[in-house]
């Protein structure tokens, strides 16, 4: 079984020492509690709100070797953990809205770079490489996208497609879009027979309002674990090895024809 920890995080907007503490207590009871994987949000570090933290955003973006990145590649190796975390990221002169995947010995697995910007974010971001890598851990093979990728169906198709048995979805969703997080969610897992795992903020931002309610979903849409509209920890314990099964019943992947 494989156990995974969603950090329904209420950030400090601009605030990069207290998100870190806070990132590194969470990580240290995710552990405890026997996680195997514990996921951030969207750009938990500094805040999701960009009309705040846009201008600002050259000071507070992260690199493979700021402090924040660093803590948590320490932090995952100590508490042997892997360790999701959305935040900016600058690499050869580009700014990214990204993921970055640190396994259980503090390596840098992979930063994904979100592929799909949300309207405001295309002022301060620029695009991902339009690649959906898939990564293979001691629990399963895993992808990875944010919060408005997994609007278009052929994001998690592509993950799936690579070989992907569950995808994590690092999002800041905010409360005029709810009802569309509980449609897209089951529906990405039914169609790819995957598991999908959902963390969300909560928190206000001055206009946006983040509503929680982090998801896990197994490949059938049925809705495993759920959180509500408080920051705390949401564990839920998967069967990877189930998927094998419900993709027998549920031949979807195999009988796309183009």
């Amino acid at each position: 079984m494989l156990k995974i920890a969603l950090a329904q995080f209420n950030s400090k907007i601009l605030d990069l020492n207290f998100n870190k503490e806070k990132m590194l207590l969470m990580i240290k009871e995710a552990a405890f509690k026997g996680a195997d994987v514990i996921v951030f949000p969207e750009l938990f570090s500094i805040g999701y709100n960009l009309e705040i933290v846009g201008e600002n955003i050259d000071s507070i973006i992260e690199t493979k070797n700021t402090p924040l990145v660093l803590a948590a590649c320490k932090s995952a190796l100590e508490n042997k953990i892997y360790v999701i975390i959305g935040v900016p990221y600058k690499e050869n002169g580009k700014r990214y809205n990204s993921a970055i995947i640190i396994d259980k010995k503090g390596n840098i697995v992979d930063i994904y770079k979100k592929n799909n910007l949300w309207f405001s974010e295309r002022k301060y971001f620029d695009y991902g490489d339009n690649e959906f890598r898939v990564y293979e851990a001691e629990f399963g093979k895993f992808g990875v996208v944010i919060c408005y990728d997994v609007d278009y169906p052929e994001t998690c198709r592509k993950l799936a497609l690579n070989g992907a048995d569950i995808i994590f979805v690092v999002s800041a969703w905010d409360n005029s879009y709810r009802r569309l997080w509980d449609v897209y969610l089951p529906s990405r897992a039914l169609e790819n027979t995957v598991y999908i795992a959902a963390v969300n903020r909560v928190g206000v931002e001055e206009n946006l309002i983040y509503f929680g309610n982090s998801k896990v979903y197994d490949p059938t849409a049925k809705l495993l674990a759920s959180a509500v509209n408080c920051e705390e920890i949401l564990y839920c314990d998967i069967d990877i090895q189930s998927i094998s099964k419900i993709r027998e019943e549920f031949p979807y992947l195999k009988e796309i024809r183009d």
